[in-house]
């Protein structure tokens, strides 16, 4: 009697096949792995630009609200926002229209004052007087009397002390 030996491939996957088939999800692991971290740092970097923007946008504001024309100059202070702390610069410059200044604003970290995080620039002109009806809001009008005003200052009881109210005030009644 005559044994056979039946030579068949057993069924499954050969080690070669094994290896090259993890090659593959390991670059596909750490490409994934890479694409992770490059957002993580794009949105932090993007967190840091927008608050850069912000602190550069107050500084511009508290300038202009200062109610003062600065001359050409160069200077910085601290601020510290949302937590850390920051480090802006501001030049102040010539425009070529007479009393418009350029603002250009640098935001840095406090620790690392080189490293620019944002930028912005912004304008300012002196403050116009402001005025209602040709009149300064500060102080009293032009030819105003002092009694007048005293006739209509409060008497302390919540009612002004004013003297002959005015009837259209009461209504027409019909």
């Amino acid at each position: 009697m005559r044994i056979e030996a039946d030579i068949r491939p057993a069924p499954g996957f050969t080690l070669i096949e094994v290896v090259v088939a993890l090659t593959v999800v390991s670059l596909g692991i750490i490409a994934a792995f890479n694409l992770i971290v490059q957002i993580s740092s794009g949105s932090l970097q993007m967190k840091d630009r927008t608050l850069a923007s912000w602190i550069a946008s107050n500084e511009i504001a508290r300038l202009r609200l200062s109610g003062e024309f600065p001359d050409v100059s160069q200077f910085d202070g601290d601020v510290e926002f949302a937590g850390g702390n920051y480090r802006w610069r501001a030049t102040i410059s010539e425009t070529g229209v007479e009393k418009l200044r350029r603002i250009d604003l640098d935001v840095a970290y406090a620790d690392d004052p080189d490293r620019v995080v944002g930028r912005s620039v912004g304008f300012i002109s002196p403050q116009p007087t402001a005025r209602l009806g040709g009149v300064a809001w500060a102080g009293p009008a032009a030819g105003s009397d002092q009694q007048d005003t005293d006739a209509r200052a409060d008497d302390g009881t919540g009612e002004s002390s004013q003297e002959g109210a005015d009837s259209s005030d009461q209504g027409d009644g019909g």
